[in-house]
């Protein structure tokens, strides 16, 4: 009897101690999505805000036109500065960059061609696109919210911010919380892990 009863009150208090683990842990994971969601969503409004501006329309209208380009290229440096945001920049129908707030370094968007990106045919077909890579020209990762400025006919344009994620990184390595994020592939993105 003595051992039923030890067996027992050792089951249920391994199904106790199971269960406060993996309330711990659902707690932690949506904290840590609301988190991830939050730093994300808090950029989701830039690219329309950006979009609207005369500079934008008189670069998308007039592409080859130097001072156009040079006040979108300024303009989106100060949004990027002010916001807080990685990068943002300009596509043109076939997904070239035409203007960018990094337009002053070696490592400018202008120039480059992102069509192949699905963040800008998700853009051009919907209006708007997502997409978290690593970046082509820069070589470090990004959220990248983007979308289609289709009011400056004939032109068709996408505006995209680029959402550096690392600070969440820094966050979860500085409290000490070993998290990694996976995309549906179990490939992992983002994480507070040392590699």
């Amino acid at each position: 009897v003595a051992l039923i009863v030890a067996a027992a009150a050792y089951f249920v208090s391994h199904a106790v101690a199971v269960s406060g683990v993996q309330r711990k842990l659902d707690q932690s994971l949506i904290l840590t999505r609301r988190a991830i969601e939050s730093e994300i969503e808090r950029f989701r409004y830039l690219p329309d805000v950006a979009a609207e501006d005369a500079r934008i329309t008189a670069a998308l209208k007039a592409p080859d036109d130097p001072s156009a380009i040079a006040a979108a290229n300024r303009y989106l440096q100060a949004i990027a500065a002010k916001s807080g945001a990685a990068e943002l920049y300009l596509l043109n129908s076939e997904g070239t960059a035409i203007t960018a707030s990094n337009w002053a370094t070696c490592g400018s968007f202008v120039g480059s061609n992102y069509g192949f990106r699905p963040y800008f045919n998700d853009a051009l077909s919907t209006g708007r696109g997502r997409f978290y890579a690593i970046g082509v020209t820069t070589g470090k990762p990004g959220y990248f919210l983007s979308s289609r400025i289709d009011r400056v006919a004939p032109s068709l344009g996408v505006m995209v911010v680029k959402v550096d994620l690392t600070p969440l990184e820094e966050t979860w390595k500085a409290a000490g919380v070993p998290t990694a994020i996976a995309d549906r592939d179990g490939v992992v993105f983002l994480s507070a892990v040392e590699h």
